[in-house]
This record gives structure tokens, sequence and C-alpha cells, in this order.
């Protein structure tokens, strides 16, 4: 990841698509009444701070008492939309938004000292939180926003307090792993969690309580690689391999169906080897001298040589499938008849290609596994058609295998 922020790059999206569902009419309503008490709780907040911090600050020494409550009090949103400001800009201040934060504090703190007995100071510091709580409601919401919108602001989950009372030392690793590799899913932790347990139980199983020690560093290594947000998905099947025990359960690597898999192409069958033969004898062949009788010598002259045989039928002519080349088609009527034409020619390669559960999908508009039930279906139909019995699982090499049998009988 760079150092140097990107924000500035990121476009802003509409308000529809930046994840937050919009508010509805009674919704609308609610949030207009909310800001509007809002206003008129800090506003309150406002003149009870500016009467209470003047006032002790004519007591303080204070030529012009006004101009205290009045500086501190407006600079706490004044500083808070500057900071709002920056992080639209894409230009955030990590100190910009401690100012508000300080003034509140002195401005609670000046309102505290303003006050004579225990409960008047409480009343005077409640007075000013308002304004500042007020403030700060409405900045929260705006930066959230402002986050949502352009995708540099991820609320991360909390860690629930349960979890916390209940395994405080597990819970603060768990909630260091999110802070480190921003992990904002807390459902996705504890599944990463309870990954790395499960990984750890296996190899315990495997070599015992020092596990540690005896573990191969190819098995050990997935644990290491998980602490640096690596899942344990991606790296633990080569890791239990390593410590000689088979993936399974969470961890077993997933088999694709038939249907999906290409079949590879069958090698050629090794042709017997011809004995070497050395140079010098295969330039000159040996001499072989015998005595021939009178009788058989004219068994012996040579005859003619023998017309020439007729070149061997193509491919076409001997009866062979030629490629299949599948027409474009945009129906389920067009690919109907387009599956019986290659099972009536034996294309077999075509189901590995053009026809695959996924070329069927893109084409309907449909996901891979509804084009591949769409083949099954247009297969059977057409089967029952034909009076062919399809075996259980009906792959595509069982489904010729079947039509070449029913094709032999019927022959017969």
């Amino acid at each position: 990841m760079p150092l140097i922020s990107r924000a500035h790059k990121t476009k802003p999206k509409p308000p529809e698509d930046s994840g937050i569902p919009p508010l509805s009419g009674w919704e609308r309503i609610g949030a207009t009444l909310t800001a509007l008490g809002g206003a008129a709780v800090g506003a309150l907040g406002f003149y009870g701070s500016f009467d209470a911090v003047s006032t002790a600050a004519s007591v303080w020494g204070f030529t012009q008492p006004w101009i205290l409550p009045t500086a501190i009090d407006t600079a706490i949103p004044v500083f808070t939309g500057a900071c709002l400001l920056l992080i639209r800009m894409g230009m955030p201040l990590w100190w910009a938004r401690l100012v508000p934060w300080a003034l509140s504090l002195i401005t609670c703190a000046l309102n505290v000292a303003a006050g004579n007995s225990l409960w008047s100071k409480v009343a005077h510091g409640a007075m000013s939180l308002l304004w500042v709580a007020v403030s700060e409601i409405a900045a929260h919401i705006y930066a959230v926003r402002i986050g949502a919108a352009t995708g540099r602001r991820r609320q991360m989950d909390s860690v629930r307090w349960a979890r916390w009372l209940l395994a405080p030392l597990p819970t603060f690793l768990l909630w260091r792993r999110m802070k480190l590799w921003e992990l904002t899913d807390y459902d996705t932790v504890l599944t990463l969690e309870q990954e790395r347990l499960v990984y750890q139980a296996q190899l315990q199983s495997r070599f015992g309580r020092r596990w540690r020690r005896k573990a191969p560093v190819a098995a050990l290594l997935p644990l290491r690689l998980a602490r640096a947000g690596v899942p344990l998905a991606d790296t633990a099947p080569d890791g239990l391999r390593a410590a000689g025990i088979e993936p399974a359960g969470i961890f077993a690597v997933p088999v694709e169906t038939v249907e999906a898999q290409a079949l590879p192409a069958a090698a050629p069958a090794a042709l017997p080897s011809a004995p070497k033969v050395p140079a010098a004898a295969a330039s000159k062949p040996p001499r072989v001298r015998a005595t021939v009788p009178p009788q058989t010598a004219k068994a012996l002259e040579p005859t003619p040589a023998p017309e020439p045989a007729p070149a061997a039928p193509s491919g076409e002519e001997q009866g062979e499938p030629q490629p299949y080349v599948v027409p474009d088609w945009s129906t389920e009527e067009e690919l109907r008849a387009i599956i019986a034409e290659a099972i009536d020619g034996g294309h077999r390669d075509v189901f590995d290609g053009p026809l695959t559960g996924a070329a069927i999908a893109e084409v309907l508009g449909q996901h891979e596994g509804s084009g591949r039930r769409t083949r099954s279906r247009i297969i059977k139909e057409y089967a029952a058609q034909k009076g062919v019995l399809l075996p259980q699982p009906a792959t595509v090499d069982a489904v010729f295998a079947a039509f070449d049998q029913a094709l032999t009988a019927t022959g017969s």
C-alpha cells in the first residue's frame, strides 16, 4: 500500500451508491425535528456557557469578559468545520481533530470553575457540554457520509464486551489483528480465528503437546502467515500435507464436477521402437552367398512391381466425425437443436468448449449453475425422445456412451 494518500484521485460516489440506505419520509421528518431540537439545545448551552464564563472572566480581570466565551465557544464549530473540509478535499490532518476536543475541555473546565458549589459546577459543566455534544454529533454524521461516498472510511466492527470479560487475552490478540490488518468485519475475524484453532488442533493431534517443535517448518508457516493477515484457507492444505495430514473438513480442497472439468487429451500410445542399426550396416547390406539349384533359378527371377494401391479414403468417407463448429445461438430452442446435432454426430469436444455450463449461462444471462442444469435438462429430454436410458450420474462421457450403445443395438 503506498504511503501517499490517493484519496484525491477517488471520484465521489452518488448517494444511492454509497452503501447507506436512503431515509424514508417519516425518517426525514424525524431527522429534521432532531436537527432543529439539537440546534436549540446547542444554542441554550452556548448561551449558558457564555453567561457563566463571561461573569467569571470579569472576576478574573478581563476588561472585556465577553471575548473569552465567544472566542472559545465559536472556535469549536469553526475548527470542526475546517477539519471536515480537509477530509472532504482529501487532505486530512490528524491534529486538526484535536483542536475542537481541546477547546471543548477548556470551555468545560471554565464553566466548572465558574460554579460556587458542587452542584453549581456540575450544572455549568453540563450546559457547556450541550453545545460540544451537538457539534460532535453533526461532525460525525458528515464525516461518515463523506467516507461512505468517497470510499475512504470503513467502519470497523467492535468486539463484543462479553468476549472481553470471558477471554481477555485471546480477545486482545483478536482485536490486535483486526487493527493491524484492517479487518473490519467481526464475523470474518471470528471465522479466521476458528480456522487457526482447528489448524493448531490438527497439528497437535499429529505431533502431540510439543507440536510446535516437532512439526516441520512448512507446516508451521501457515500459522505465521495468518498473523500477517493471510487466510489459512489459502495456505492450510499445503501445510497439512507437509505434516503428513490429508486436508479434510474446512480445509478440504474442493473437487470440481465432471461437467466443469475439461478432459485431458489422450496421449498417443507408445509405439515399440525399432532396433538401432549401425550406420555402416545400414548403408551396405550384408552379402549372402548361397548355391541356387537350376530348377529354382526361374522362380527367383524378378517379378514386375505391383500397381500402387488406391489412396485410403478420407476421414469423412470412412465415417469419422469431423470437427463441429457450433453456430451462433441466442435462444434455448436453438441450443436444443445444436445439442441434438452434436450428440448425433458424436462431437464430444464441444461439451468441453463452446457448450460448457458457463458458456451457456453467459449466452442466456444466467449463472454457471443454471447453465449446467439447462444443458442437463435438454440432454435428458432428447434422450427420452430417442428412447435412450441415461445412467446416473449422467456425465458427458456416460451420455455419449449411452447413445452409442443405443445406436449399436438399433443397427444390429
